[in-house]
């Protein structure tokens, strides 16, 4: 053949390969596009609303280590086993960024968005690029994934890492060079120091490539290379922490098999943020696409199927075994191996939709519409659905209370809340106290703990969250109710707070009135003293009730001897005509704490809001008050000074004027 046959038939080869690669660049725009589209869309989805919701305590918390110098950090570390990673991480972005709540979740929305990159990067590399497409459009608008990209923790970090790990092991062992398997285990040894159930995607990758060494015949002596030095760069962490790690028993939830399994799917699925009975067809759609998914990876790959699957089963199974023994079983800390299930969700979606067949297509498709739109409904609760917030409002909380203290107030909360001090250092700046302190602090403790705050504090604001792991701290808010006078009360969604006085400051401004209530069979023997009272807050020369308003009386008794009764208090607002106008009876302390449980000598604060009939005529009202026994109705007698009977209710010296 000569010279010109040889280039024309070049030529010509040139012309036949022309259309195919231009249709394969055309392909690979088309995917980029599609792709930068999806990863855009989940910035968006990100930042919307990024900073409406408030820290929760863990998110709080961040704050509170990751400003600390390295110093106090590595101080804190000997107590607090935390992964090391994160908080430095956030300590060098805070003096860029600052502290505010959008500053906190930037990073996470940064690495919830790289996480959609990285999954579509690994789909395209198993089941193509429209599938990747799906799976990372999915991954974008998922509830699931947008509440972690908006959680100022390193879920999102961790779950990126994972599924990048996932990549670069897939790569290596595909290709075998050492540049490989070195990415690999920098992946892993990052993902390690930065969340303790690294070893979910350990173990399930440990597991494929035992697998794939069975199938070859062959010892994987890079992997084992790979993770021996990984190991030993980890090992003196894990010799640091350990006693943490066998010590720590869990505080969360230790379920059945089958909960272990469908409670993290359903959650994977966005079910958290919905209500029976769309959290059950949600279920059921989503269950029956996992399904298909894994019926169209097994004829597409089935090599990459195995390798998603011990993605998804693997993580789950091994913390149902673990917490037979720790309660650490929950649906966040199993975010890791969630992209599996989106990966899964999204081939069985594409795969349906692009090669029509009506007989499976049809129901697919609409799983698929019932799916988005169960996901659109549960993404606008998680958007704007209050009942569905990760947090109480603080910001309403903190506000509420700087715009109603004094400069001499301060703050008591009963929980080692984090958010508390974040949102009070940008509202209302009052001294905090944590009563109890800690989980060792007894009874008594707390109570002196309580009594040195009046001291210094003549007001506290107390918000009473429980701690479970502190049961003195349900014993504050009773306490202040019992012994102290409440002078405001305020409830918002999920907490409530109160603000109150110090028994000094009220006895100081309080109207004494002694008077000894006593049984008529034996009225020599007193049981109960009134020692005064006070209208409202005392701030009223003269205090005042509208018609249809309430009167605020407090009363204080002090227990002369152990009461063996239950009496309960009366208190009857008399008009100047004679008539009752109002009236309010219950046990002491607005039934909370009955006179059998009085100690003797204890004093007791009693509050009561007398309603004021709305028909009162204008004029000078007195108060009655007194006790009797509920079930017989016999009242107990008031005895004068010389302890003589001198009748069966005490009038208030002060008088209130209706207007």
């Amino acid at each position: 053949m000569d010279l010109t046959s040889t280039q024309h038939i070049a030529t010509v080869s040139e012309h036949k390969q022309t259309p195919n690669r231009l249709g394969a660049h055309h392909t690979r725009y088309l995917a980029l596009t599609a792709m930068v589209a999806v990863v855009f869309l989940s910035f968006v989805l990100r930042a919307y609303r990024l900073n409406y919701q408030e820290l929760r305590g863990d998110e709080a918390a961040t704050w509170a280590y990751s400003i600390r110098s390295y110093a106090e950090m590595l101080q804190f570390y000997t107590t607090h086993a935390h992964p090391p990673l994160y908080y430095p991480l956030m300590h060098n972005w805070f003096s860029l960024a600052g502290t505010s709540e959008y500053a906190l979740r930037f990073l996470p929305l940064v690495n919830g968005t790289v996480l959609v990159a990285i999954l579509m990067a690994l789909c395209a590399r198993w089941f193509g690029w429209r599938a990747a497409v799906a799976a990372g459009l999915l991954t974008a608008i998922s509830p699931y994934q947008i509440y972690f990209a908006q959680d100022a923790r390193s879920y999102s970090l961790a779950t990126w890492l994972g599924a990048a790990s996932t990549l670069a092991l897939w790569q290596a062992l595909a290709r075998g060079r050492w540049r490989e398997w070195a990415l690999y285990g920098a992946l892993t040894l990052v993902l390690a120091y930065t969340h303790y159930y690294f070893f979910l995607i350990v173990a399930f990758q440990a597991l494929f490539v035992l697998w794939n060494a069975w199938q070859r015949r062959r010892i994987p002596w890079r992997y084992i290379v790979t993770g021996l030095v990984a190991g030993l760069a980890y090992l003196p962490w894990l010799i640091y922490v350990w006693r943490f790690l066998t010590w720590y028993r869990g505080n969360f939830d230790s379920p059945d098999l089958i909960a272990a399994i469908l409670r993290p799917l359903l959650a994977f699925g966005g079910g958290q943020y919905l209500i029976a009975p769309l959290t059950w067809l949600n279920a059921g759609a989503t269950l029956l696409l996992l399904a298909w998914g894994v019926i169209v990876a097994r004829r597409s790959n089935r090599r990459a199927l195995h390798l998603t699957l011990l993605y998804l089963f693997i993580p789950l199974l091994t913390v149902f075994l673990v917490s037979r023994f720790k309660a650490i079983f929950n649906e966040r800390y199993l975010v890791l191996a969630s992209p599996s299930f989106l990966l899964l969700i999204g081939v069985g979606i594409e795969q349906a939709l692009s090669s029509w067949r009506a007989r499976v297509s049809l129901p697919v498709a609409v799983l698929a519409v019932l799916f988005l739109g169960h996901t659109a409904y549960a993404l606008n609760n998680y958007y704007h659905n209050p009942s569905f917030a990760k947090s109480p409002p603080w910001r309403d909380v903190m506000n509420y209370i700087q715009r109603k203290a004094h400069p001499e107030d301060a703050i008591i909360y009963t929980a080692a809340l984090p958010e508390i001090n974040y949102y009070n250092e940008r509202a209302a700046r009052l001294p905090t106290y944590l009563i109890p302190y800690d989980i060792n602090t007894t009874e008594q403790g707390a109570l002196d703990a309580l009594q040195a705050t009046f001291e210094r504090h003549p007001r506290a604001w107390l918000i009473p969250i429980p701690a479970a792991d502190a049961p003195v701290s349900r014993l504050i808010e009773p306490w202040m109710e019992r012994h102290s006078a409440r002078l405001d009360a305020v409830f918002f969604r999920a907490v409530h707070i109160g603000l109150y006085e110090s028994p000094e400051r009220f006895l100081q401004t309080m109207i004494a009135q002694p008077a000894r209530f006593a049984e008529a069979a034996a009225p020599t023997e007193a049981l109960i003293q009134l020692e005064g009272f006070r209208f409202g807050k005392g701030d009223k020369a003269q205090p005042t009730a509208a018609p249809g308003k309430k009167l605020v009386l407090t009363l204080v008794w002090h227990a002369l001897v152990p009461l063996a009764g239950d009496y309960t208090v009366f208190t009857h607002l008399i008009g100047p005509d004679g008539r009752m106008w109002g009236q309010w009876d219950n046990p002491p302390v607005r039934g909370t704490y009955p006179t059998s449980q009085w100690s003797a000598g204890e004093r007791v604060f009693d509050q009561y809001a007398i309603p004021v009939d709305t028909q009162a005529p204008s004029g000078n009202y007195r108060v009655l008050i007194g006790l009797y026994e509920a079930t017989s109705g016999r009242r107990l007698m008031v005895l004068d000074e010389d302890g003589q009977v001198i009748g069966d209710a005490v009038p208030l010296s002060q008088i209130v004027v209706v207007p």
